[in-house]
């Protein structure tokens, strides 16, 4: 485990000034909306018309991205930041800006979203965003992986998938132009988390990366569990194949956190990971917290939330560390 860790001098002023930045800044945020993320629809994928997105758009809830020459409509819910409608020029940018990516909402079978995807919609998460730009002073968005959270696409056949990978950074520097953001916390649960580990061989522009129970070292995971031969052919992408393709960034701060009880994305393999990043001379912190209380010890989005926020407000990394280690047991949440 990299024990490295930042000075505690100046760490209350740095906080409080985000906090103070960050009461004015989160008066500002996505226009949220009644109806409720529909469950059937995200088991059956979810289409979503250029005319609609834009619509989302003009709420400041979605981006519209092109792969291959096909459109996407990805929905994100933001506190903190100003509506892209009316952005005078020359406004200040966002130095940092916290970003989440969610875990998977299906099972194994990917028929049934019920747990993950119903009696909630987009008012409750623009209200968790605002809270969290509160919270921590910074910024704070949410951001739909496809098919997910009211985003466009099927979530069962594309999450992991290199379609998947393209999208999200095309929305990151989607959003990155529209609110004239400068650099990303760039923070993910699960296979949010994998997603977070391969955004850090895509991109020049996290400060902070946090993933929390990430399957990044995807064909260690799948061996583990049994669910894959030695080298049979990998259909998803595997982060730690990448690792190499990380660029150097002595500024950035890399956290891996994970419950050594995991029983779905074993601790083992997340490690892996952490030590392919340390091995590399990346700035990486590797938290075990046997903190999760779900039967699989595998639900640590708090503490990721939580170094997220800290990070992006500029928090020293001991501070973000003895944080997590004093945080009360977690109650049951709505997202991932």
């Amino acid at each position: 485990m990299n024990t490295k860790s930042d000075g505690l001098a100046g760490v209350a002023a740095t906080v409080l000034l985000a906090w103070s930045v960050g009461a004015n800044a989160a008066m500002a945020q996505s226009v949220p909306e009644a109806a409720p993320f529909d469950p059937v629809a995200v088991v059956n994928g979810i289409e979503i018309g250029r005319s609609d997105c834009a619509e989302f758009e003009r709420r400041d809830t979605a981006i519209w991205v092109e792969v291959d020459g096909q459109g996407w409509c990805l929905r994100y819910y933001a506190g903190g930041l100003s509506p892209a409608a009316g952005r005078p020029p020359g406004a200040a940018s966002v130095p940092v800006a916290a970003i989440w990516l969610n875990g998977d909402v299906l099972g194994p079978k990917g028929n049934d979203a019920t747990k993950r995807q119903s009696g909630f919609g987009p008012t409750e998460m623009v209200a968790l965003e605002q809270g969290l730009a509160a919270r921590f002073g910074v910024p704070s968005i949410f951001l739909g992986r496809p098919g997910t959270y009211g985003s466009a696409g099927k979530h069962f056949t594309l999450r992991g998938r290199p379609l998947e990978a393209r999208l999200i950074e095309a929305a990151l520097d989607g959003l990155k132009a529209r609110y004239r953001i400068e650099a990303w916390s760039l923070g993910g649960h699960s296979g949010g988390g994998t997603l977070v580990a391969e955004m850090l061989a895509r991109r020049t522009d996290i400060r902070c990366a946090v993933i929390s129970s990430g399957a990044s070292a995807y064909r260690a995971y799948l061996e583990a569990r049994g669910l894959i031969k030695p080298g049979e052919p990998l259909t998803r992408f595997d982060p730690y194949q990448s690792l190499d393709q990380i660029p150097a960034d002595p500024k950035r701060r890399i956290f891996v956190i994970g419950d050594p009880r995991e029983t779905n994305v074993p601790f083992a393999a997340q490690k892996r990971y952490f030590d392919g990043l340390v091995g590399r001379g990346h700035a990486a912190w590797l938290l075990p917290l046997e903190r999760a209380t779900d039967a699989r010890h595998h639900d640590l989005v708090d503490f990721g939330e939580t170094a997220n926020g800290l990070c992006a407000a500029g928090a020293s990394t001991q501070t973000i560390i003895d944080t997590l280690n004093r945080m009360p047991e977690q109650g049951p949440r709505l997202t991932n």
